[in-house]
């Protein structure tokens, strides 16, 4: 096999490779628009977690408050009645103190509680809100998820595709080539040859890959294509992107 048959085989493959990356990837992310559509979802799921653990805390409370505004008010009668009943004004100075404790008590927590229900019902609109897309946000949402489940199918056939034509080069190369283009993958992937690079004044060549310059008779040899050219610092064979078109 001629330098020149060798190479093509070398830049099919390579190219049969990037493009193997690239399906992988399209293959693994899901479009942008799906992403956020999947983000809003998750978000609403996490807001309704943290309302409803939030409703669970104020029912919990509300459930307190109740309890103690109770037994509060049964407190307040109390005082109310013994102080009908003192009869010095000793007595009389110690009820009306305790009863002004109790009174001062009960309005914190009456306070309270109304706070807590007017959240409770806050909550409850919220958990109301939260609890279902609307048909229109499930529309969208289920069709993206459906365009998304369609198009990894067919990147599964591309990519079957791939696997295909990269064994059909790997026979037609034979075992040495293939061997002598796999050790160079494995070494320098995800680029095993890369095209070179001109300048815009056509006076100066670098490795499209590490962008180096190139030496003049590097860049000759590359494109006589009757040996291998490497690029001296990253050690890619180079290829004129001319003479081996996609």
């Amino acid at each position: 096999m001629t330098v020149d048959s060798e190479l093509k085989g070398y830049i099919a493959l390579q190219r049969l490779l990037d493009r193997r990356t690239a399906q992988r990837h399209d293959q693994d992310t899901a479009p942008e628009a799906l992403q956020t559509l999947r983000s809003r979802f998750s978000e609403r799921h996490e807001r309704l977690a943290a309302a409803s653990q939030r409703q669970t805390s104020l029912a919990d409370e509300r459930t307190r408050l109740e309890s103690e505004v109770g037994a509060l008010r049964e407190e307040r009668e109390h005082f109310k009645r013994q102080r009908s009943h003192v009869t010095n004004m000793k007595q009389y100075c110690a009820v009306v103190s305790e009863l002004d404790t109790v009174e001062t008590q009960l309005k914190t927590k009456e306070e309270r509680l109304v706070q807590v229900v007017a959240e409770l019902e806050s909550i409850d609109e919220e958990l109301a809100r939260l609890s279902q897309e609307t048909p229109e946000e499930r529309e969208v949402r289920e069709r993206a998820e459906t365009d998304w489940t369609s198009r990894r199918a067919v990147i599964a056939v591309e990519l079957a595709t791939l696997r295909d034509e990269m064994a059909r080069l790997k026979q037609d190369l034979g075992p040495a080539a293939w061997s002598r283009f796999e050790r160079l993958w494995k070494s320098r992937k995800p680029a095993a040859v890369v095209p070179l690079e001109v300048s815009p004044d056509g006076q100066e060549w670098s490795c499209s890959f590490c962008h180096a310059s190139l030496r003049p008779s590097l860049v000759q040899l590359a494109k006589g294509r009757e040996d291998f050219a490497t690029c001296d610092t990253c050690r890619r064979v180079l290829f004129d992107p001319e003479q081996y078109p996609d």
